[in-house]
């Protein structure tokens, strides 16, 4: 039986293409009306995995000290439905709020600040990452991440964009870009772009050293590979607050079995090849896909 949090194929982005790079890829947003998150039937589910996530793991879910007036301006994009409050547009739409130079009145509460964190975080679909100016770049100050893709939040806290992005393989242009990419993206301009990835679980939180285990238990069945995989989306979102010194990055993330997802449309499963055989073998192993990619190529040359 299928996990309850699963987003419809046809509704997932397909953002994968070939050859396989490293790149930012970012679009922009209407700066004025940003669609900075999505809103869709499966809120509550993903409210419940969130608490749970939470319960068990706040100190890698909840990372660092909020700042009050850019959770006001977060909770103003997506106000609790258990206050009462509506969230805006809809899926895929944003509210009056999203304005990135509207000023914000921080909203008095007599929570403690991780109280009013959690609160925040249950309202929203998205994962968020609070950056506060320092110098002439942004450092992480708060991390609200229950459904990590293979990387540990509290080794993300007050590190800048290069220190975030040193594990990743390939990350030469990443790297070389990151001044204008922060610059353009999380001091000037709303934007937006959508990560790919193809993972062993179901699970939205997929700290890496489960996702390790996910994948050795997956390999030890000799059955097909492919109807036991899943295909991960981050949608990530990136929101100017320069009246704060500060900015936010959303991480929407959304799942499906990776079988539904290539049966949406002809030429996928190749496509998907092609860009699996782009891939250096550094990419391949911070994928945590060394193993798996011989079965996994061969099932995507026959798959009907």
């Amino acid at each position: 039986m299928q996990p309850d949090w699963l987003t419809p194929a046809i509704e997932m982005p397909w953002p994968v293409t070939a050859p396989f790079r490293m790149r930012p890829n970012l679009e922009k947003l209407d700066a004025d009306a940003p669609a900075l998150l999505l809103r869709d039937g499966l809120a509550d589910v993903y409210q419940r995995e969130r608490e749970l996530v939470i319960a068990a793991h706040r100190e890698r879910a909840m990372v660092g000290t909020p700042h009050d007036n850019t959770l006001a301006a977060i909770q103003g994009l997506a106000p609790s439905p258990l206050a009462g409050e509506g969230w805006g547009e809809g899926a895929g739409g944003s509210s009056s709020h999203g304005n990135s130079s509207s000023n914000v009145t921080p909203h008095p509460s007599p929570l403690p600040q991780g109280e009013r964190g959690q609160n925040v975080a249950l309202a929203m679909q998205e994962d968020f990452v609070i950056l506060k100016h320092h110098e002439d770049t942004l450092r992480t100050e708060y991390l609200s991440v229950c459904f990590p893709s293979r990387w540990d939040p509290r080794e993300k806290l007050g590190l800048d964009f290069a220190a975030i992005h040193a594990p990743v393989a390939d990350n030469q242009t990443l790297i070389a870009a990151g001044q204008s990419i922060m610059t353009m993206a999380f001091m000037k301009q709303p934007m937006l772009r959508h990560v790919w990835l193809i993972v062993p679980s179901a699970s939205l939180d997929q700290h890496p050293d489960k996702n390790e285990v996910w994948w050795s238990e997956t390999l030890r069945d000799m059955s097909p590979l492919l109807p036991n995989l899943f295909f991960r989306v981050e949608r990530q979102t990136t929101w100017p607050l320069p009246h704060l010194q500060r900015a936010v990055f959303f991480i929407r993330v959304m799942m499906s079995p990776m079988v539904d997802v290539l049966a949406i449309m002809p030429g996928r499963a190749a496509e998907l090849a092609a860009s699996l055989r782009s891939m250096t073998p550094e990419v391949v192993a911070y994928r945590g896909m060394r193993e798996a990619m011989p079965r996994l190529l061969a099932e995507l040359d026959h798959f009907e």
